[in-house]
């Protein structure tokens, strides 16, 4: 696992406060490699923006919603969160 590369804007976190941020975004997204976030304080507020690592995906063609493709990068970000949200069928 690598190191995920942290920016904080407008103020100071704790370290715990920092260790939460890091958690709650790998537990949102377990399949996804977590590589960075940026926080960004307002106040009582904290704005938080997290990047992940690319997905490897297949070299083939796939069914997504319906749709054949060939070339993740060429959909949307819908169509991205659909496809890495695909559950396999159990059959």
């Amino acid at each position: 696992m690598q190191e995920v590369k942290v920016i904080v804007n407008g103020g100071i976190i704790s370290d715990a406060e920092l260790q939460m941020y890091i958690a709650r975004g790998r537990r949102n997204q377990p399949r996804n490699e977590l590589v960075g976030l940026t926080v960004t304080l307002d106040g009582d507020y904290a704005d938080i923006d997290y990047k992940y690592a690319q997905p490897l995906m297949p070299q083939r063609f796939s069914l997504c919603g319906d749709m054949i493709i060939e070339n993740f990068e060429n959909l949307n970000k819908a169509k991205q969160a659909e496809y890495l949200d695909r559950v396999p069928n159990e059959v």
